[in-house]
């Protein structure tokens, strides 16, 4: 999903024309491999290094680039979510000075089962998502998504996710030429089994959440 948000946010990038700060732009951990791009007049430098886990696979990338700062802040965030088999966590951190996010930063930690648990879905093409899901680390909140495809096909997504990311996810817009729709706007809710198809509608996490469908699948 992070990498969704950061082609978004390329777009983004590209389509200003006002001056701001210089940042490192691309994947890996070696700044030589990577450009330097001039940023959104509000834009941040950002360093992201996104972990993966898919059935006890894990995956690594450092992403760096320029993120608006009308939805992120300076600092150090962590962001996480989980559906099923597949979960992502994400270290980020975000500056605001020219090539401030040359420095290599760690992989979130192994994150610890908290008390938080949600229903998901065993196959995002059922219509039946009542698999119990065990929330680990930041994830406090309990999601639900829907999406169609260009052939009409819906596919749910269930899980668990971070407070940051249901924040984020609702000051996002989608660019119209996505190879799939979200049919309802986005929810989070903050209680164990909250998101079960009878008491919440099926709603979407834009961006953030397509990411682990996007990333991991």
């Amino acid at each position: 999903m992070m990498k969704l948000i950061l082609s978004l946010t390329l777009i983004w990038t590209l389509s200003s024309t006002a001056e701001a700060v210089e940042c490192w732009d691309g994947k890996g951990t070696d700044i030589k491999q990577q450009t330097l791009r001039s940023c959104n007049s509000t834009g941040l430098c950002a360093t992201v290094a996104l972990q993966g886990y898919v059935d006890r696979t894990v995956t690594q990338d450092t992403i760096r680039s320029c993120l608006p700062s009308s939805i992120f802040s300076e600092g150090k965030h962590t962001f996480s979510s989980s559906v099923g088999l597949a979960s992502m966590a994400a270290s980020v951190h975000l500056c605001n000075t020219d090539r401030c996010n040359s420095q290599v930063i760690p992989y979130p930690d192994v994150q610890k089962k908290n008390n938080l648990q949600c229903f998901t879905c065993d196959d995002p093409f059922s219509a039946v998502c009542n698999k119990t899901l065990q929330c680990v680390g930041v994830q406090d909140r309990c999601f639900s998504w829907t999406v169609t495809d260009k052939d009409g096909k819906t596919a749910h997504n269930f899980g668990c996710v971070s407070a940051n990311l249901c924040e984020l996810a609702s000051l996002m817009e989608l660019p119209p030429d996505l190879p799939f729709k979200f049919l309802s706007e986005s929810k989070c809710c903050g209680s164990s089994f909250c998101n079960s198809a009878w008491s919440v509608k099926l709603n979407v996490m834009p961006l953030l959440f397509g990411i682990i469908t996007l990333i991991v699948y």
